[in-house]
């Protein structure tokens, strides 16, 4: 079958309920955020590690509090991961029928944590690199916390900013499919345009 034998109200619209299609095509999507999650906490260990091996020194500003920020920066990323697999976990039981609300309160709140995501991923990189310096580059402690960076950028692309979109997320087949027929019916209105511009008129009769 062709595109254009595809009527608009054929093709699933996204955010609707009980389209099992739909929430078998997200299934791979929602285990990204799932994975983002496991990088987050990984990310939570990695910065702990660092804390207890960081050097002590005698001066005052020793560096240790950086890593302590890596690992606040860690905590709200493994954090904001959580929260966006729950959205996903209520859209998916919304689409396939097991629940009878839409998951509104927690796709706003979605949408602002992917934007924060954002600024915790560049707090841990500051963190990470300046306490990484004040350990000493050599050190087990930078090496983590080099590692802990890693994980927490893993965490925000995999699952940070993974937000529940209303509009289809990026490679949606029901929001390609509205696409394609969009343009479709505007090239046979000008193919039709053309035609009848082009096209000879009979003379009038007498």
């Amino acid at each position: 079958m062709r595109d254009e034998e595809y009527q608009a109200d054929q093709v699933g619209t996204y955010g609707a309920r009980e389209q099992p299609a739909l929430a078998a095509r997200m299934t791979p999507h929602l285990r990204l955020t799932q994975a983002g999650v496991v990088s987050a906490a990984l990310s939570v260990l990695a910065t702990v590690g660092a804390l207890v091996t960081f050097p002590r020194f005698t001066t005052a500003s020793s560096g240790e509090g950086w890593a302590v920020l890596a690992l606040v920066a860690a905590l709200v990323m493994l954090a904001v991961c959580v929260v966006q697999v729950l959205a996903w976990r209520q859209a998916m039981g919304w689409w396939r029928g097991e629940r009878d609300a839409g998951p509104i309160t927690l796709a706003r709140l979605s949408w602002w944590l992917h934007v924060g995501s954002y600024v915790v991923a560049l707090v841990a990189l500051w963190a990470c690199i300046a306490g990484s310096a004040y350990a000493g580059w050599s050190a087990t402690a930078a090496g983590l916390l080099g590692l802990a960076l890693l994980l927490v950028l893993a965490a925000q692309v995999l699952g940070g900013v993974q937000y529940v979109r209303p509009e289809g997320p990026p490679g949606t087949v029901p929001t390609h499919m509205r696409r394609l027929l969009a343009r479709e019916r505007a090239r046979q209105a000008a193919a039709a345009a053309i035609v009848e511009r082009d096209s000879p008129r009979e003379p009038p009769t007498a």
